[in-house]
């Protein structure tokens, strides 16, 4: 990626703001909250190509970090996440570039001799980012070792090296973009790839959806075609359902699809940031549903409210949408993953209290383990005999039925649909009190 119409300090200010936002990301700043920093940063910067060699640096750590230790007389790991960073994104902008790749090294080489602590490493840059010249992509190690051996190792366990490989190559894409739209909506994008009546997929998923005709009228709203099963599915078993419960509810995306169903709808979300976005989202699109900020195991109940669905779209470790999160890879530690999965098991058990008779139950993570799905729902049913699990009818568009559906739940895999550019990592679990 090539800059020709911004000049040589535009280009070294790009670079400067690159590491920044990587070196924000390391110490636990959400990548939302980096990609909005970057939008409104005011400063005449090609802002495009700071996010391409942000996003794919992120996308492909792993397989740089073993290219670099061929380069390396220490090891990579061992460096201090400055000059980790710095290697990383000038690797990437090299093995990437249109421009002459010599050009570009000398580029990031020049830029650090100007940030106090990469003084330093100029030279070992130098060094190094020459022989990087060399490289060519196709000569990268596998794509697994993009993900961190604690997550490799688990989902290999889980799905097999085979599988795994495979999601992990699609792990380097940039992700489609898909759109919900509203109910009697019109399709704002007409090259776009038609689903389902109500989800579309965009052709380039480099749009900005703001320019697309219906935005501001709330046409549609941004979901990823996994993200939109979990209410889809859940609400086709009680089609006489009339109020919903969305615990962990922002940003939105699946309060709204409760709404546009004609639901009555309470949203829950105790990060107050996040529920305002939700609130702003009801407001673009003209809905209205009853937020309450509160922690789910904290949420004071009325004796005498309950709801006929109630859907726990539950905290995880979110490895499902790496390919859209990238920042996962080098954030997230396997310590968090049993943490996430008692906080699962508690909002579960308190979620299946709120729940009207009758009602259904619906269980989301946006995870690839199995301890966070799977296994999660079969530990539920175990601790709660009064609860069965009701096997949802799938739709025609989602294609082999006995690849995703388990004895627990439906379970989305990244290369599935792969034909049409994959899908983010989902499991869903249907849970309704038996009869007595």
């Amino acid at each position: 990626m090539t800059n020709p119409n911004y000049s040589a300090k535009q280009r070294d200010d790009a670079r400067r703001l690159s590491l920044q936002l990587l070196d924000k990301i390391r110490n636990g700043a959400a990548l939302d909250d980096v990609v909005e920093m970057l939008a409104w940063h005011d400063q005449p910067i090609p802002k495009s190509y700071v996010r391409h060699i942000l996003m794919g640096a992120m996308r492909q750590s792993g397989q740089l970090a073993r290219m670099l230790n061929r380069h390396l007389s220490k090891p990579f790991d061992k460096a201090s996440s400055d000059i980790q960073d710095i290697f990383l994104l000038a690797s990437f902008d090299i093995l990437n570039t249109t421009a002459p790749k010599p050009s570009v090294a000398h580029a990031w080489v020049e830029t650090s001799k100007t940030i106090g602590n990469l003084k330093r490493a100029a030279n070992l840059l130098n060094a190094v980012l020459r022989k990087v010249v060399a490289e060519t992509p196709e000569e990268l190690p596998n794509p697994i070792h993009n993900l961190p051996f604690w997550l490799r190792k688990r989902l290999i366990a889980d799905w097999g090296q085979p599988r795994m490989e495979k999601i992990a190559a699609m792990l380097l894409e940039v992700p489609p973009t898909d759109l919900r739209l509203m109910k009697g909506q019109e399709n704002p994008a007409k090259d776009a790839h038609v689903v389902t009546d109500q989800f579309i997929r965009l052709a380039d998923a480099s749009i900005d959806v703001r320019d697309l005709k219906g935005f501001d009228e709330g046409g549609f709203i941004v979901q990823n075609l996994a993200a939109g099963l979990p209410v889809d599915l859940g609400l086709a078993l009680h089609p006489t359902a009339k109020t919903a419960i969305d615990l962990c509810a922002a940003p939105g995306g699946k309060t709204i699809q409760l709404l546009d169903h004609g639901l009555e709808v309470t949203a829950v979300d105790y990060n107050t940031r996040r529920l305002t976005k939700l609130e702003q989202n009801l407001t673009r699109l003209g809905l209205d549903a009853r937020t309450i900020r509160a922690d789910v195991l904290q949420l004071q109940q009325n004796t005498d409210e309950s709801y006929d669905v109630v859907l726990l779209d539950a905290p995880c470790t979110a490895t499902g949408t790496i390919r859209r999160h990238p920042d996962l890879l080098i954030q997230k530690h396997e310590s968090q993953l049993e943490e996430l999965v008692e906080i699962q098991k508690k909002m579960l058990d308190r979620a299946c209290q709120l729940l009207a008779p009758g009602g259904i139950l619906i269980y989301a993570v946006c995870s690839l383990f199995k301890m966070e799905g799977e296994d999660q729902a079969k530990s539920f049913l175990e601790r709660h005999e009064d609860f069965e699990f009701v096997a949802p009818t799938l739709p025609v568009w989602l294609g082999d039925k006995e690849a995703i559906e388990t004895h627990e739940g439906v379970r989305i895999l990244p290369d599935h649909l792969l034909e049409h550019g994959g899908m983010d990592g989902f499991f869903m679990g249907f849970f309704k009190r038996k009869k007595r």
